[in-house]
């Protein structure tokens, strides 16, 4: 909370400052370097503070699940592991895990503090200009449907990334596990080609996926580049215009 609070009171302080220049106050001047320091100081320090506190956070709960799940699958009945290869069940140990967690993880350390940004910066965008703020939310709507979309599609994409690759994993540790029977009968190559064939699977997904989000990220960057010409040729007229 601290470090999203001053964040929010840095640009508002550097303001300040420049008034001070121009308006040639020094004792002002100095005070609100002082100021600004202090919250320099103040969101690196309570920055890393977070950060540690979310990855211990992080770690603690993919470390539970992992075990839980191990010891869920353990107590399963022998049909399920008839049923099931062991490279999938180590991939959903290992990766699928590490996957599940860090969104959580992500979550944690950003929710709170995005929050009390989008508060204080909407409040502060009101109190400066609530016309320009007016102005600038008109792109949020698209953005929000735009990345929403992206993220339901990216989501069923990933879930077939991963099977892909639990798939290939599966074939690993079988062809491995099996290392003398795949030499007796020269197997090497069916077996590299079967890898080879999920793991190809995953990448093209994995490239459709980078597009999308490319196009998603290029989207939302041009929608706040053409916001902020706006604002700033609205804003200079009236500015202009006031000064006539």
């Amino acid at each position: 909370m601290i470090n999203s609070v001053s964040n929010l009171l840095l640009p508002n302080y550097q303001g300040v400052i420049l008034d001070d220049v121009i308006s040639k106050n020094s004792s002002g001047f100095k005070r609100d370097i002082l100021i600004f320091i202090g919250l320099s100081v103040a969101v690196g320090l309570f920055g890393g503070i977070r950060n540690l506190c979310f990855n211990l956070a992080g770690r603690r709960m993919e470390n539970a699940v992992r075990t839980k799940l191990f010891r869920s699958i353990l107590i399963q009945d022998m049909a399920f592991f008839d049923g099931v290869n062991s490279g999938d069940l180590t991939s959903r140990l290992s990766d699928n895990t590490s996957a599940m967690i860090e969104p959580a993880q992500t979550l944690l350390s950003t929710v709170l503090s995005s929050a009390i940004t989008l508060i204080g910066g909407v409040v502060m965008c009101i109190y400066t200009s609530w016309q320009l703020s007016v102005l600038a939310f008109t792109t949020i709507g698209p953005i929000i449907i735009v990345v929403k979309v992206y993220a339901k599609w990216s989501a069923r994409i990933h879930n077939q990334i991963w099977a892909a690759l639990g798939d290939a994993n599966s074939l690993a540790t079988e062809a491995l596990n099996n290392i003398r029977t795949v030499r007796a009968f020269s197997c090497e190559f069916l077996e590299y080609k079967k890898y080879k064939v999920s793991c190809d699977e995953s990448l093209e997904k994995g490239i459709k996926d980078a597009w999308a989000g490319a196009g998603t990220f290029a989207f939302t960057e041009y929608m706040e580049l053409s916001i902020s010409v706006l604002l700033l040729w609205y804003g200079g007229s009236v500015a202009m215009e006031d000064s006539q």
